[in-house]
């Protein structure tokens, strides 16, 4: 996959990628309130299996499927964080997830580029909403899903369980429409 915006590239990971994933998947917010993504690998070379695997499904338009893709700078093609989609299990709904390095936030660039994939999938599939998950505390995570057009539709407190890669024990729940399947309602 390839999406070119203004200032930015979405693109299939490279194992080259993999030293600038490593650095930015340790960086404070990310450990907070994406655990999961450094945890998953001790070195840049530890990541090289999940980039692989990626390199798989790099041909798929199946927004169901958990893909990853590189956002990186248009000019140097260089990875400054991640946009992603795929089935959210325990809610059994297409969840958008994404990340930027510290070093360029506050830029638009987390922005910028999950609007870019959120066309994309809108574009490519018929799936008729998106959703984002975020944890009540990540309050610059609730700006950008707003910048994006996503609308608060509730605030969830799991009960039984917790939400995984959450700091506390609320997150909101955020949707967007399919234009293409509100023009089809009217």
């Amino acid at each position: 996959m390839r999406i070119e915006t203004n200032r930015l590239i979405i693109r299939d990971f490279e194992r080259r990628d993999a030293e600038d994933l490593f650095k930015i998947v340790r960086q404070e917010n990310i450990v907070r309130f994406m655990r999961d993504w450094s945890e998953a690998g001790s070195s840049p070379e530890s990541y090289y299996g999940y980039i692989d695997w990626h390199q798989t499904q790099k041909n798929s338009t199946d927004i169901y499927e958990n893909k990853r893709y590189v956002v990186a700078l248009k000019d140097t093609d260089k990875m400054i964080g991640m946009v992603g989609m795929g089935l959210e299990d325990s809610l059994n709904e297409v969840e958008v997830a994404y990340f930027i390095s510290n070093d360029y936030y506050k830029q638009g660039y987390g922005s910028e580029a999950t609007s870019a994939l959120v066309d994309w999938c809108f574009t490519n599939s018929d799936v008729p909403y998106l959703i984002l998950t975020i944890d009540k505390e990540n309050v610059p995570s609730h700006n950008l899903a707003e910048k994006c057009g996503f609308e608060l539709f509730e605030k969830r407190i799991p009960i039984g369980h917790k939400q995984a890669n959450m700091v506390s024990d609320t997150y909101f729940y955020y949707r967007k429409s399919n234009p293409k399947k509100e023009k089809l309602n009217d």
